[in-house]
């Protein structure tokens, strides 16, 4: 009798499952999950240094200001734009001769400039420029006329004054000085976190551009010559006119000025604060208090870089500035450890002296020694000989970072809705890390080249420092079920997350033509 019932129940479910369109209305069968298939190995083949350089972002050779001077680059028959742009200005050509009259259309011709060509920017701001800059008052400055006004007013021995050459060199020491460059730095910033630009040629044509995408590195200037921290061109430090010789408390808060305003960027300070006495030079400040407070002032993105402006000079005073460094203060260490390590925190930059430096003999050595990540492509005075710009050529292509994918597993067949891992070891073969964020992304790409899926790596690339062996990264995936099944190319891409800068590339082959590196050509969804 059970059985009788138990067949007349299953007649009436089948006949209302028909009834309902076969949708298992009145009931659903267990779903069976399928184990994960098991990954299969694959490799890439790294490029050899001996094959010629890649241009990437952040590493080699950057655009200095106008790039008139630059050699070519990656070799002698094939000059190729670097994506990186430096350029350092005036401070009145971005603010006028009266107090806020902010023009910042300067400025924005440079971003532009950079946007066009699909570089990143790096900038400094000058406020004292000898033998350069408006005049007013008999004199030549750097710095708006309203400010001159300002100090002016002040007590006598707190005046800006007029060198014998005719130029006007601002009291470092002056409330008016410290507060308006302050207030400078408040409104650039300002101005960058809320302006875009569109594209008029270039690979972003007719796109709306954040400037605050295209920033790099910003240098830490407002003391000194050309902002470069020593008052060559002005005075000897025992030879400042009465009361404007500056104070340590007047230099950190121009240090401050920079870390507590650009705080979102990577900065970058003149290696000339790193003096403190070091070499007794009487252009720099012989005050330890300061070069240590250089050395170990931080914004929010990590403490600051340098920049060495004489890369390839072989002058023994800069050994004893940098690497022979001992200097100390409060108990610190020798200065030289804050110097030698910086590359680990924060970018290494700068440019060649505006001289033959003896042939670039010693640059590559340099580059090695400090960790460089890049260095502008000017200056170089007289033309390099063809054996100076193969040197300069082999600096360029040494300095910063080459990211490889060595190897790894991943499934040949994927089920829909069910985790998978994608294992990679990553290896930085270079001299430097990446300062840049950067994005590590697998897609299942159609016969097309469309991704029809995209799924985030847990590889942090930012400051991935060089090391001896690879490093493994396992990322947990899942396709999700709206994925139509077949089959697709499974790629691996670095991208920047701000959509501005060109994919990365890393020192592997087989580049595709849309930045990507296919894993397996062909991957099954099921």
């Amino acid at each position: 009798m059970k059985l009788v019932i138990a067949i007349l129940f299953l007649l009436v479910s089948l006949s209302a499952n028909s009834q309902f369109g076969n949708k298992n209305f009145f009931f659903k069968p267990a779903s069976v999950t399928p184990p994960a298939p098991g990954n299969q190995p694959f490799s890439f083949t790294a490029i050899p240094f001996s094959e010629q350089d890649s241009i990437n972002v952040g590493r080699g050779a950057e655009q200095w200001h106008n790039g008139s001077e630059g050699i070519p680059n990656p070799t002698e028959t094939d000059n190729r734009p670097p994506l990186d742009f430096y350029y350092r200005f005036m401070w009145h050509q971005v603010e006028g001769a009266t107090q806020g009259d902010y023009t910042f259309a300067y400025f924005d011709s440079l971003a532009m400039g950079a946007i066009n060509a699909n570089q990143q920017f790096s900038f400094g701001i000058m406020t004292v420029f000898t033998g350069g800059g408006t005049t007013y008052d008999g004199g030549r400055s750097a710095y708006p006329e309203y400010l001159h006004d300002l100090m002016q007013a002040e007590t006598a021995n707190s005046r800006d004054w007029l060198t014998g050459d005719g130029d006007w060199i601002p009291n470092f020491n002056s409330p008016n000085y410290l507060s308006r460059l302050r207030a400078l730095h408040v409104a650039l910033n300002a101005h960058i976190l809320t302006t875009s630009l569109t594209a008029w040629q270039g690979p972003k044509i007719g796109q709306s551009i954040p400037l605050s995408s295209i920033i790099y590195c910003i240098d830490v200037r407002g003391y000194g010559n050309y902002g470069e921290w020593h008052s060559g061109g002005i005075c000897d430090w025992s030879t400042w006119p009465t009361g404007r010789q500056p104070t340590a408390a007047s230099l950190m808060e121009i240090i401050d000025t920079h870390t507590e305003v650009f705080t979102s960027w990577p900065l970058s300070m003149m290696v000339a604060a790193y003096d403190g006495g070091a070499t007794f030079i009487p252009l720099f400040v012989p005050l330890p208090q300061v070069a240590y407070y250089a050395l170990t002032a931080t914004n929010t993105y990590d403490t600051i870089g340098f920049r060495r402006d004489q890369w390839g000079a072989t002058d023994s005073y800069l050994n004893t500035l940098m690497a022979g460094n001992t200097g100390t203060y409060n108990g610190s260490q020798q200065f030289r450890y804050y110097i030698l390590n910086r590359w680990k925190n924060a970018p290494v930059t700068g440019e060649p002296p505006s001289w033959d430096a003896d042939g670039w003999v010693d640059l590559l050595n340099q580059i090695n020694t400090y960790h460089a990540t890049s260095f502008g492509n000017g200056n170089y005075g007289p033309y390099p000989s063809p054996a100076g710009r193969d040197r300069i050529r082999t600096a360029f292509k040494t300095a910063g970072y080459r990211l490889i994918i060595t190897n790894g597993t991943a499934p040949q067949v994927i089920t829909r809705g069910v985790s998978f891992n994608i294992e990679a070891n990553w290896q930085n073969t270079g001299i430097a890390p990446s300062y840049n964020n950067w994005t590590v992304t697998y897609e299942l790409q159609d016969g097309g080249g469309t991704p029809v899926w995209v799924g985030t790596s847990s590889k942090v690339l930012r400051k991935f420092l060089p090391a001896g062996s690879a490093t493994n990264t396992t990322d947990l995936l899942t396709v999700p079920i709206d994925v139509i099944a077949g089959t697709y190319r499974l790629v691996v891409r670095v991208k920047d997350p701000l959509d501005y800068r060109p994919n990365l590339k890393l020192m592997v082959s087989g580049r595709n033509s849309d930045g990507t590196y296919t894993i397996f050509p062909s991957v099954t969804v099921n």
